[in-house]
């Protein structure tokens, strides 16, 4: 879908994957040039990106296949962009802040779904509160996921989730924290959760507190609570086989009827020194379809130079309304605004 997006605004696009079948399968109804490859194979790597601008990695599960390709983009300054979600890659990424900027590249994970529309929405709510010390976001329950997003979610099952305290990431036991949010239908529960902005949002938004949660009915939330404090006792090992093994049974990807019911509505909180609260609420397309949209966006940004070097954060770059105009995010009329925390 996002090779379709890519080539219908003319991009000069290559594909490449590891299976020559599959890649052909796309890039030729298109008309793209393509190529296969091993993300092991560096100087393969090396020489498909020689040519490149940039590269919008597409690979999952990213907490493999990422890091061999940013070394690559480093050594041929290429520019990076992918659709991971997982943290530990942002975490990654950000580490190699100076490798980027020595390399003068943009180092720039996440302009998917995650993090391009909750990072928009943190700055948007910074923004709107700036005084704010602590930072929450909240998600609506998935109506819709992938094979690949049922995959990745079981390699970070763990007893802990992580937040940020004090600028610092921090873990806390799985199931601990929980918030209530109104995502258009009344006050939810949900439970905090590792996603990716706990990382980037300090980044994007220079407050040190911040805390990331999904919606999950208490009696989820207590199944959550009790699968950490198991994992805590034998490992996270077993867990994750289990959710490998259901990963394995889950269909590879929605239905273009899933996708065009599902939607996901976002809260974020900003919070001031005096627990005052500014409240921001934004509705998106399901995951996928965000997806396309920013990811096609942000490498068309980037081809008209529209870049910064080292590791970048969508908000950062492109402004925080950057999802805004491109028909798959919206903002709705805040929920609670300046009420205490």
């Amino acid at each position: 879908r996002v090779a379709r997006a890519l080539a219908e605004a003319g991009a000069p696009l290559t594909l490449a994957g590891r299976d020559p079948e599959a890649v052909r399968a796309v890039a030729e109804p298109l008309g793209l040039a393509w190529t296969a490859l091993e993300l092991t194979d560096a100087p393969a790597l090396e020489r498909a990106l020689a040519e490149a601008d940039v590269v919008l990695h597409a690979a999952g599960p990213f907490g493999t296949t990422s890091a061999p390709m940013r070394a690559a983009c480093l050594r041929t300054r290429t520019h990076y962009l992918d659709l991971a979600g997982e943290w530990p890659v942002f975490a990654a990424a950000m580490a190699e802040d100076a490798a980027a900027k020595a390399a003068g590249i943009l180092m720039m994970p996440g302009v998917g779904l995650t993090i391009a529309a909750t990072d928009c929405l943190l700055a948007l709510a910074a923004q709107a509160q700036p005084d704010a010390v602590k930072l929450r976001l909240g998600v609506s329950k998935a109506q819709v996921a992938s094979r690949g997003t049922v995959l990745s979610a079981a390699d970070l099952f763990g007893p802990g989730v992580i937040v940020r305290r004090g600028g610092a990431l921090v873990s806390v036991p799985a199931g601990e924290l929980a918030c209530a949010f109104d995502f258009g239908e009344g006050l939810r529960e949900a439970t905090a959760m590792s996603w990716a902005d706990v990382v980037t949002a300090g980044v994007s938004t220079g407050v040190g507190d911040i805390e990331a949660y999904s919606e999950l009915p208490w009696i989820q939330r207590a199944s959550y609570r009790a699968a950490g404090l198991a994992t805590a006792v034998t490992g996270p090992a077993p867990w994750r086989a289990m959710g490998r093994a259901l990963a394995r049974a889950w269909p590879e990807g929605p239905s273009d009827a899933q996708r065009a019911e599902a939607r996901f509505v976002m809260v974020a909180e900003a919070i001031d020194p005096w627990r005052r609260v500014r409240r921001l609420r934004m509705r998106t397309l399901d995951g996928y379809g965000v997806s396309v949209l920013t990811a096609a966006a942000a490498v068309s940004r980037v081809l008209a130079g529209d870049v910064a070097p080292g590791f970048q954060t969508p908000s950062r770059v492109f402004g925080a309304d950057f999802v805004l105009g491109l028909g798959c995010a919206w903002l709705e009329p805040p929920s609670q605004a300046g009420r205490a925390a």
